[in-house]
C-alpha cells in the first residue's frame, strides 16, 4: 500500500484569480551575509554577500548546483553557523554579537528544521519524539497535548504511539515536520525534504509545508534540487557560486515577477 493513504493533499488552484498578497514586514531577513572557511592560501569563500528575506505566509525554495553554498547559508539561517561577515534578523532579534550560546538559544526558540534523513530517535515514539523538541525548547504547557496537536495537524493523529521503525517514509517525515512546528517557532527550514521520498508522498509532504506556510505568523524555507517541487512554492530563490542570483515570486505555480535580477559577477 502506497505511503501516501490518508496524506491530506492540497495543491495550489490554477486558473483562478488570486487577490494581491499584503507585503508583511520579514519575519527573517539576511544582511550581506559572507562565510569564508581557512584562511591564507587555504581560504574558500563559500558565501559572499547574500541578501534575502524571508516572509510571513510565504512557501520560500533555495535551489542551486551543488557547491553553490546552499547548505551553508541554510546553517547560518538556522543559527548552526555563524557568518563570516553581515547579519542574521530572526523575528526582530539580530545575530550580530551572539556567542555560540546565544545563537543556540536564539534557534532553539525561532528555528524548527526538517531533514531529509528525518533524523527520530529510534527508542521514542512519535509522541515522543515531538515531546523531545518541545523540551528542548522550554515550551510551557502540557506537552502531551502540544505534540499530540501537532501530529494531528500533520495527519499522523492515528500513529501517536508508532515507532519510527513502524512508520512509513512518508510518515517519518510528516512527525518530523510535526516536532519543526512544536513550540510554533517563526521559521520552519527544510533540507531536501523530498529527497528520500517517492513522488506520490514528495507531494503530499510538500502540500503539507504549502498549507504549514499559509500561516501569517511563519515563514518557510525548502532546499530542494527536486522540480516537481516548484509549483508548491510562492518564491523561488537561486544560488550560484555564493550568491543570490535570482529571486521570483509564482503564481499558480508558475514564474510570474522577478523581484532580484540577476546578480553582476563579482
Amino acid at each position: 500500500m502506497s505511503d501516501a493513504t490518508n496524506i491530506p493533499v492540497a495543491t495550489k488552484p490554477t486558473n483562478q484569480t488570486q487577490p494581491a498578497r499584503p507585503q508583511l514586514p520579514p519575519i527573517l531577513e539576511a544582511k550581506g551575509i559572507t562565510k569564508v572557511f581557512g584562511s591564507g592560501d587555504m581560504e574558500i569563500k563559500v558565501l559572499k554577500g547574500v541578501d534575502m528575506q524571508l516572509r510571513p505566509g510565504e512557501l520560500t525554495l533555495l535551489m542551486g548546483p551543488s557547491g553553490s553554498g546552499k547548505t551553508t547559508l541554510l546553517s547560518i539561517l538556522g543559527c548552526i553557523l555563524s557568518p563570516s561577515n553581515g547579519e542574521l534578523v530572526i523575528n526582530g532579534k539580530s545575530t550580530r554579537g551572539r556567542n555560540a550560546e546565544g545563537l543556540a538559544n536564539l534557534r532553539r526558540t525561532e528555528v524548527g528544521f526538517v531533514f531529509q534523513s528525518y533524523n527520530l530517535f529510534p527508542t521514542l515514539t512519535a509522541r515522543e519524539n515531538v515531546m523531545l523538541a518541545l523540551d528542548v525548547r522550554g515550551s510551557r504547557g502540557d506537552a502531551v497535548k502540544q505534540a499530540e496537536g501537532a501530529l494531528r495537524a500533520v495527519g499522523l493523529g492515528h500513529r501517536l504511539d508508532a515507532y519510527p521503525k513502524k512508520l512509513s517514509g512518508g510518515e517519518k517525515q510528516r512527525v518530523a515536520i510535526a516536532r519543526a512546528l512544536a513550540g510554533c517557532p517563526a521559521v520552519i527550514l527544510a533540507d531536501e525534504p523530498t529527497a528520500a521520498l517517492d513522488s506520490e508522498n514528495g507531494a503530499a509532504v510538500m502540500a503539507l509545508l504549502s498549507e504549514v506556510a499559509k500561516d501569517p505568523t511563519r515563514a518557510v524555507l525548502a532546499v530542494t534540487h527536486d522540480h516537481r517541487t516548484l509549483s508548491y512554492a510562492d518564491r523561488i530563490i537561486r544560488i550560484e557560486d555564493g550568491r543570490i542570483v535570482d529571486q521570483r515570486r509564482t503564481q499558480d505555480g508558475a514564474v510570474e515577477e522577478r523581484d532580484i535580477h540577476v546578480a553582476a559577477a563579482a
